[in-house]
């Protein structure tokens, strides 16, 4: 009983952080920046358009902290179609990969007291 609640446990962590990861600003979908240009050619406007739209104080935002005007992939997104991507801490991925480490080490100390357990009881059994 407890060899599947643990590998029930196992496997939803695993899918979290399959998603985590797979979302998160580390994700291969979400890293990449786009340019003005970039934008332009997807929009089908001029880069003057882009440029314009994110003077205004507009809904474009770009990147800060960089000294080029880039824009994420994952705003832009949600620009696009409404879908709002979840925006998770690294520092939260990490915490969620050592609970994983965690449970899996508990689940090997659990696998080996409940084998110990079963032939401690097989013993009694045989010795009686």
């Amino acid at each position: 009983m407890y060899k599947i609640a643990l590998k029930l446990y196992e496997t939803d962590i695993n899918e979290i952080l399959k998603h985590l990861q797979k979302n998160s600003l580390g994700g291969a979908n979400v890293d990449k920046l786009l340019t003005q240009q970039d934008l332009a050619d997807r929009w089908q406007v001029t880069t003057n358009t882009i440029r314009d739209w994110r003077l205004q104080g507009g809904v474009i935002t770009p990147v800060k902290g960089i000294p080029a005007i880039r824009f994420t992939e994952q705003h832009i997104q949600e620009l696009e179609g409404g879908v709002e991507l979840e925006r998770i801490s690294p520092l939260q991925v990490k915490r969620l990969e050592r609970e994983l480490e965690e449970v899996k080490a508990e689940n090997e100390k659990l696998k080996g007291g409940i084998l110990s357990n079963i032939l401690a009881e097989t013993s009694q059994v045989i010795g009686m």
